[in-house]
């Protein structure tokens, strides 16, 4: 009998996993019967049979208080991807990921759709955007890109977005508290701060869009590159010797916050976290620079959000992986912003062939611990990508939709049937009563990491 007939209906779009072997309390499973179930389909399979096992460990982890899936959700490391555990006094570093505090930034421009209509002068702003920032695994600073001294750079580690002058209305939050700038970096990591300013491999991007309104738009993802993933590594390595587990079980790393490994964690992992925004930021200004010398008009940072982190929310740990904080009108965590009576804008990468969305989380975001999805949820591995697509089919396709890429080739494994149908996912969140959609994005321009 499969898992999935274990399942309990609540309402539309929202399934309960009752407590079995080892969970410690239920999950909430955001899905739509589609998403769940599938349709017959190989674009539609339904969800992967093995994110069960992932999901009880989630709920098993000492401290935990509550489990939530969200409809993007597939297998991970140690937990699903698209998953929120909320605990107390327990970190769970599996949770937050080897990318600590990746995310999104969404920059808006005062262009229209044909503004930006010529292909010439979108792959001008591409060539412009690669000169300011370096872009794909292991890529440094260039010489365009803005310099920063060995000063500003702890300071960037310790006050995130508020060492670059930044304010909280652009901000899922200008930095995470250090609370011991004394903790020792792991050199490897130590060594991975030149990064700051550059885009990553793998889904990181930076891609041109355009509105249901024709309004032009650019969307960042990226995160604390290999600072972050050092930290990461770091604590995995250590986390299991200290629960005295074999090597590569960082699935079952949990640390006590109040213990010195856990402070130690902490405090790495916030200052990845500040890393991670302050990285986007330089990387969203040069990227704002590039589109006005291209195409004239305005660009400005309109929101900066995470969605691979912990972070600390009425009195407990909140661990989103590959989750966003979806915060509604009137959120006491909001009082005092710009953003106090709408909630603040949700960030939501679809794939570079299908698209994007900008959200408002409504009331109900709270039965998924105001989180929802953080993008549409990968359908196939870059293995099985690089196996079944066509390298001609899908550039073609990409051709006739006027999509430009910075790459020769289109990345198969970041192409469109990587994913799951981004609409199906955003209907999902707002059948459940999580998020409205406030905006579509269609992408015409991607850069991508060179691996």
């Amino acid at each position: 009998m499969s898992w999935k007939q274990h399942l309990e209906k609540v309402s539309e779009g929202h399934y309960v996993l009752p407590r079995t072997k080892t969970m410690r309390v239920h999950a909430d499973l955001f899905l739509s019967d589609k998403l769940l179930w599938g349709d017959g389909t190989p674009e539609s399979p339904g969800m992967e049979d093995a994110v069960f096992d992932q999901m009880v460990n989630a709920a098993t982890f000492p401290g935990v208080t509550r489990v939530a899936i969200t409809p993007d959700c597939h297998v991970g490391y140690g937990v699903p991807i698209g998953t929120i555990v909320e605990t107390d006094g327990v970190l769970l570093p599996t949770a937050a990921g080897y990318d600590i505090g990746c995310g999104m930034v969404q920059l808006q421009t005062s262009l229209k759709v044909e503004d930006v209509a010529d292909p010439a002068r979108r792959r001008q702003w591409i060539n412009e955007v690669t000169e300011r920032i370096a872009v794909g695994v292991g890529a440094k600073r260039v010489s365009k890109q803005r310099k920063l001294n060995e000063s500003t750079l702890k300071e960037v580690l310790r006050h995130g977005a508020k060492a670059l002058g930044r304010g909280s209305s652009v901000t899922e939050r200008d930095f995470i508290p250090v609370e011991d700038t004394g903790v020792d970096i792991p050199g490897r990591a130590y060594d991975k701060r030149g990064q700051l300013g550059s885009l990553g491999g793998g889904n990181h991007f930076t891609e041109m869009q355009v509105d249901e309104l024709g309004r032009v738009w650019v969307m960042l993802h990226t995160g604390s590159r290999g600072f972050g993933w050092n930290i990461a590594k770091h604590f995995f390595v250590e986390g299991a010797a200290h629960l005295g587990l074999k090597s590569r079980s960082e699935d079952l790393i949990w640390l006590d916050a109040d213990s010195a490994l856990g402070r130690s964690y902490w405090n790495l992992h916030n200052m990845a976290a500040n890393f991670a925004v302050a990285n986007r930021l330089l990387i969203g200004e040069a990227v704002c620079d590039a589109l006005e010398d291209v195409f004239g008009g305005t660009a400005s940072i309109y929101y900066e959000i995470s969605h691979n982190l912990i972070q600390r929310e009425a009195g407990k740990f909140v661990a989103r992986k590959g989750a966003t904080r979806a915060f509604p009108g009137g959120h006491p965590a909001l009082k005092g912003t710009v953003w106090e009576s709408t909630g603040h804008p949700i960030l939501i990468p679809g794939s570079m062939e299908t698209g994007s969305a900008i959200l408002f989380a409504e009331p109900g975001a709270e039965k998924s611990i105001y989180s929802v999805n953080h993008g549409s949820g990968r359908r196939l591995s870059r293995a099985a990508a690089r196996r079944q697509l066509q390298q001609e089919e899908t550039d073609q396709r990409m051709k006739e939709a006027g999509i430009l890429l910075n790459t020769r080739t289109t990345p198969l494994d970041e192409s469109g049937p990587c994913y799951k149908n981004l609409d199906d996912v955003l209907e999902t969140v707002e059948q459940a009563g999580l998020a409205r959609v406030a905006h579509r994005l269609k992408p015409v321009a991607c850069i991508k990491g060179a691996d």
